[in-house]
């Protein structure tokens, strides 16, 4: 048997593997905490995972969700996981800048040490790569942003389920956009000229999930949770980008829903 068809899972639920480990915990153990995301209680660490080399599971999947079985994805070869990689990679470039032109200008070398650098933990060779890719201050064209919404229906884990909402907002808004009903109502020769102000990751999140976070400033139906840890709804979006993405250049957010 191959060991590229080996495959993790956590509490009988086979872990995708294209998708960061941070956030396989975010989604799996911290927002499914009873005492809340925002409890001082602390997580369960570490994070217990089950390495499995279950061929048979793998050609037939079984259908009792209490056995574990191989999740419906490709063999985790070296290619497979460099291709996922470098693509959603690209795809992050492209709509930071509008064009995959930085990526696409890397040097084959360059291209190479960023994959190995994600493999051998070596920060300062990633970091180093990808700060070349990411645009300057007040030149980024849209943030990365994938939200992603866990359920675990019933008490059947083998039933869990991961919604992702893909997007891309702007790094800034105009102040007027977000009065624009004041705005309506004054007379155009006493209108200010609008400014543009920060994005904030209260008001990002509302754009995308109106329903779960009418507010752009509170947390009322669901929390944002980044790196094990609940995310203040006024964060900017660009700061939380720049210090905070994933290696893909994704901008990760899991929002834990308040029972």
């Amino acid at each position: 048997m191959s060991p590229y068809q080996g495959y993790f899972t956590f509490d009988d639920v086979p872990l995708k593997w294209h998708l960061p480990l941070g956030l396989l915990y975010d989604v799996y153990v911290l927002s499914t905490q009873d005492a809340g995301p925002e409890s001082s209680v602390a997580a369960p660490l570490p994070f217990q995972l089950t390495l499995h080399f279950n061929q048979a599971a793998a050609e037939k999947p079984s259908n009792n969700h209490n056995h574990n079985h191989n999740p419906s994805l490709p063999d985790a070869t070296p290619v497979v996981l460099h291709d996922s990689f470098i693509n959603s990679v690209k795809e992050a470039d492209f709509l930071r800048s509008g064009t995959a032109k930085p990526i696409m200008t890397l040097s084959a070398q360059e291209s190479k040490a960023l994959w190995k650098s994600t493999q051998d933990n070596d920060l300062l060779t990633f970091s180093k790569i990808h700060n070349s890719l990411v645009p300057a201050s007040g030149q980024i064209r849209n943030i990365p942003l994938r939200v992603y919404l866990p359920s675990s229906p019933g008490h059947d884990p083998g039933k869990a389920q991961i919604k992702v909402i893909q997007s891309h907002v702007p790094p800034s808004i105009s102040s007027s956009s977000s009065a624009a009903t004041s705005q309506t109502t004054t007379p155009a020769a006493l209108r200010t000229p609008s400014v543009a102000q920060p994005q904030t990751l209260g008001n990002a999140l509302h754009q995308v999930l109106p329903s779960i976070f009418p507010s752009r400033r509170t947390t009322m139906l669901g929390t944002p949770l980044l790196h094990g840890a609940p995310v203040p709804m006024n964060a900017h979006l660009e700061e939380l980008y720049r210090s905070a993405c994933y290696a893909d250049g994704w901008l990760s957010i899991v929002v834990a829903m308040r029972g």
